[in-house]
């Protein structure tokens, strides 16, 4: 179990107990305001932890997907423009336009943990959006993925979600041209 200290003085009560039981071993505090009742996470439910603004994205949303198979050495995370900046060595961070962040964002379990991530209709759209600053090579193998899988997408949610970006009559023809 993951919790912030909000979470942990609502179950504890004060900040005494809280520290109480840390010396007993029963709560760890793995980093500024997110603690755990002992078993480890995985850095990327930490991050989406710390961050609860943050989805996860691109090369890690691919791999979790099974869009590719190359595991990300890094956690690639997104988050608004003007929103909280992400320090972390671990973390390739995307800005995404002011309004859009909560856009296509599924809670889903995944390799047995708990994410914040975008769906895969959300996350055609970013692919997109970042097709000239990707690798030319990954962008044609998850473009090749997401035409194995266009009958599971839903393209009415797609342009739905399409409606809140800028340039969404550019996206929209490069995604019909590329995958539907």
């Amino acid at each position: 179990m993951l919790a912030t200290t909000a979470e942990c003085l609502a179950k504890y009560g004060s900040f005494y107990r809280m520290a109480q039981a840390i010396r007993r071993g029963e709560l760890h505090k793995l980093a500024h305001g997110v603690y755990s009742d002992g078993k480890r996470p995985r850095d990327v439910e930490l991050l989406l932890k710390k961050y609860p603004s943050a989805v996860v994205t691109m090369l890690s949303a691919y791999y979790y997907h099974g869009l590719t198979d190359h595991v990300p050495d890094k956690i690639h995370l997104a988050v608004e423009r003007d929103g909280t900046k992400i320090r972390d060595a671990n973390v390739v961070e995307y800005f995404v336009p002011k309004g859009t962040g909560r856009i296509g964002v599924a809670h889903a379990e995944l390799h047995g943990m708990a994410l914040r991530i975008f769906d895969k209709e959300r996350l055609l759209i970013e692919t997109v959006r970042m097709r000239t600053k990707m690798p030319l090579d990954l962008y044609h193998e998850v473009i090749g993925s997401y035409r194995k899988v266009v009958g599971s997408l839903y393209p009415a949610k797609m342009e739905d979600y399409l409606d809140a970006f800028p340039k969404r009559d550019v996206l929209f023809d490069v995604i019909k041209k590329e995958v539907l």
